[in-house]
Formats: structure tokens, sequence, C-alpha cells
């Protein structure tokens, strides 16, 4: 409410009688001092003022008075009597004030977040809130990122506004990464270990495909039987209850086996003719030979090695070989040794 004068009613004078009509001029907060109120003065009247809710400060005899408004919010009268210069006593006239309560602002809300958690914070006790850095409504959503005392404006439409402060205290955050000792795709029956890093860890839950291992410590060992795609997550919480989750995806293949005579015999009898790698579970392979001087006499890719080049046989001997072989997972396996071609 700001300090200008208000002009408490109509006046109507009716043979020199002061008449009017009773209604509610203002609002005015609890506590506020020299509130001004008028009349349309008349030369050489006189006024008396009664007051309820309040104490009249200055101006009682005159058109123009300030009020100390008491602590108590309601709806208080304002009577002035009017004595005019013929010593005429005019009606009583009646006005009403609204009192109101100043803004009492307080904040809902946690003490205690953990970090990257989103958390809202709420105010009440005012009409309306401008928050720290601009924000309006009554309510703030935030994300944790430290430890902070935040504040809210409460303000209502007559009163003067009220500050709340809250200090929200942001709790750390465990990590939940691990590793596991074989760093590539694993193959069958592989036993893989994983294992929690962050020492802060208290308490650990392993899931693997969506199923709980009910494996309540930092290291995981686990027998992978099957082949396919696999999804390993870990969800870490701290002596805070601060959780976070963590999780790879990784490949079981079928494991990789192949043979490699140390001989043949290029001899047309379908029994050892040809020297190639014989496996399983790779999709490809490409094989060098080398002749005992290192000269590259063959190479080809998912071929093996007749024992001729351009249709001439060579002769036995001891030869060597290179071969890489693709996995099923895509990567490269590199075998060499020797091989003995007789004839």
């Amino acid at each position: 409410m700001n300090q200008t004068s208000k002009i408490l009613l109509l006046v109507i004078v009716i043979f020199l009688h002061v008449k009017t009509y009773g209604q509610i001029v203002d609002t005015a907060c609890v506590g506020e001092v020299n509130v001004r109120y008028k009349v349309n003065q008349n030369p050489g009247s006189t006024y008396l003022w009664q007051v309820t809710g309040g104490v009249i400060a200055n101006g009682q005899g005159t058109n123009d008075i300030g009020i100390d408004w008491g602590f108590t919010p309601g709806i208080y009268n304002i009577n002035m009597t009017e004595t005019n210069v013929s010593n005429c006593v005019g009606d009583v006239i009646s006005a009403k004030v609204i009192v109101q309560a100043k803004p009492d602002v307080t904040f809902l809300g946690p003490d205690s977040v953990c970090k990257d958690e989103k958390f809202s914070l709420q105010a009440k006790g005012a009409t309306n809130y401008i928050w720290e850095g601009g924000s309006t409504g009554n309510a703030l959503f935030i994300k944790a990122v430290q430890t902070k005392t935040w504040f809210v404006v409460g303000t209502n439409f007559v009163c003067n506004s009220d500050t709340a402060y809250k200090t929200v205290i942001v709790l750390p955050k465990p990590s939940a990464i691990f590793t596991a000792n074989i760093n590539y795709d694993w193959t069958k029956n592989d036993e893989v270990i994983f294992t929690s890093i962050d020492p802060s860890v208290s308490k650990w839950i392993w899931e693997i495909n969506g199923k709980n291992l009910n494996n309540n410590n930092p290291n995981l060992k686990y027998i992978f039987n099957d082949t396919g795609q696999n999804r390993i997550i870990l969800t870490a919480t701290n002596s805070y209850n601060c959780i976070d989750t963590f999780s790879i995806t990784r490949n079981v293949f079928n494991r990789f086996e192949i043979y490699l005579p140390t001989a043949f015999t290029p001899n047309n009898d379908y029994l050892n003719d040809v020297f190639e790698p014989v496996g399983i579970n790779y999709s490809s392979y490409f094989m060098q030979i080398f002749d005992h001087f290192g000269g590259l006499v063959y190479e080809g890719t998912n071929k093996g090695w007749d024992g001729k080049i351009n249709g001439n046989e060579y002769a036995t001997d001891n030869y060597t070989y290179k071969i890489v072989i693709t996995l099923l997972n895509g990567k490269k396996k590199y075998v060499d040794g020797n091989v003995v071609l007789e004839r």
C-alpha cells in the first residue's frame, strides 16, 4: 500500500448536513504505519475520527489522518463525524479497511539429494513468487549439481514481500563402471570376471539379460554357456543411498577351432591332396605359401593349395605358410607354420 491519501467517500451536502454511504475503500498490511485517509474539506469544519484495528497517529480533528494498523488481520471500520462552521453535526461516515497479513513464505523440498538427481522446491505463503535466477511460479524444478542455498521472494497484491531460504545438500553419487578380464568378444564357455572399480560402493546388483544374479559383491564370475548377445548391468549404491548404473553389451560366439596338417600328398588319390585349414566357427581365410628361399609360390582366398602353380607341380620340399583367418565376430586370427609337400 502506498502512502497516498485516500478520498474516503463521496460527500453530499444537504442543508449543511454531511451524508455518506459506507464502503470498503482500502486494503492495508498488518503493522503498516501512517496510512493516510481523508475526506473533502469544508472550510471551518472539524472532524472526529474513530478507528478499530488500529490507532490514529496524527490528523485528528482535520479532514486528513494517518493510521497505524495493528498486527491482527481482519476487516476494520473507520468512522468520521463532521461538525461544520455553524456547529451542525453531520451523519456518521463509515468505511471499511481490509487489513491483510504480510506473506510468510516457507519452503517444501528435500534437505539433501544425490548428485544429478532431479528434484523440486515448493513455496507457499504468498500469491506470487520470484526464484533465484528469475523463474516464477510456486515450484522450481532443479537438477542437483552442488550443495547450494536457494531463495524465493514471495509477494501478495498489497503487502510487503517475504524471502525464504533453503539449503539443499548434494550428496556424492557412486560410479557403477566395471571392467571385464576379457576385453574382446567372448566365446562359448568362457568364464568372465567383472569387477566394480569404485571403492565407495556398498551394494551391488548384477544383472545379465534382465536376470538378477543375487550377487551382492564387487566381483562377478560368470560362464557364458550360450552364444548370442548379452547385456551386463551393474546397479551400484553407496552409503548415502545414492545410485548409479552402468552396462555393457557383448556377443558370445562359438569357440574357434582349426586344424592344419604338417604334410600333404597331392597325388590325386583323394586323400590329403590339398593343403588347407580345416575347422569351425570362422568365416573366411587368406593363405600364402612360401618356398624355403622365402619366395611366394601361392596365395588364395578360401582355397587350398594343390601343390601346383600354373599347372606345374612343385617338388617334395618343406614350405612355409601364413594364414589370416576371419572369425565370426569379424576379428582376425594369424596363423603361420611349416608343411611338407610329399610326392
